[in-house]
């Protein structure tokens, strides 16, 4: 069984929502613990660097002394890394270039097969089968791995989840204010 965990955004910031969010990646892992680390939504990839020394730092703070070995996820080396990947974070950043670099792996839900697979923002919205764009404010489709619409950085009475309810099928609606995470199993 895999283990989606999708997270409202704002993951950089200091507080217990996302500490528990970070540690929830680890949680009931034994041994020495794989993570990939995806930046493929990145906007600035020269930021990339200090994300990944911010990351690693949170996840060693919060898996509670777990033995941790970090590695950057790279598009033409995807599939290799994710077999052997216990966790992979899908960070956010534009869902469109994150969507389209990571489906460029065939197989993706076969490879995340019980796996940790956690996601914010633009990363929850790739797993997801549809999404509100936080940028243009027009719906767009996810991978479909999670069969929800999903709404990140959701603040109450917001004018998209209307919108994104009425749009084609009847599906559940997932709304993450910012730090806010929610898990699925599949």
């Amino acid at each position: 069984m895999t283990k989606y965990i999708l997270h409202g955004g704002r993951g950089r910031e200091s507080n217990s929502d996302n500490d528990s969010f970070f540690r929830e990646m680890t949680l009931g892992l034994n041994g020495k613990v794989r993570i990939l680390l995806n930046y493929f939504a990145t906007v600035e990839e020269s930021k990339n660097e200090n994300y990944f020394k911010e990351e690693t730092e949170r996840l060693l703070q919060d898996s509670e002394n777990k033995n941790l070995e970090f590695e950057v996820a790279q598009i033409e080396n995807l599939k290799e890394q994710m077999e052997r990947a216990d966790v992979m974070y899908l960070r956010g950043g534009s869902s469109r270039k994150l969507i389209e670099a990571i489906s460029k792996t065939p197989n993706l839900e076969k490879l995340f097969e019980g796996k940790i697979i956690a996601g914010s923002s633009a990363g929850a919205y790739a797993l997801s089968k549809y999404y509100v764009s936080n940028d243009s404010g027009k719906i767009g489709e996810g991978l479909g791995i999670l069969n929800i619409k999903c709404y990140c950085h959701y603040e109450e009475g917001d004018k998209n989840v209307p919108m994104l309810k009425a749009y084609k099928e009847n599906l559940p609606i997932l709304t993450l204010p910012n730090y806010k995470w929610a898990i699925f199993y599949k």
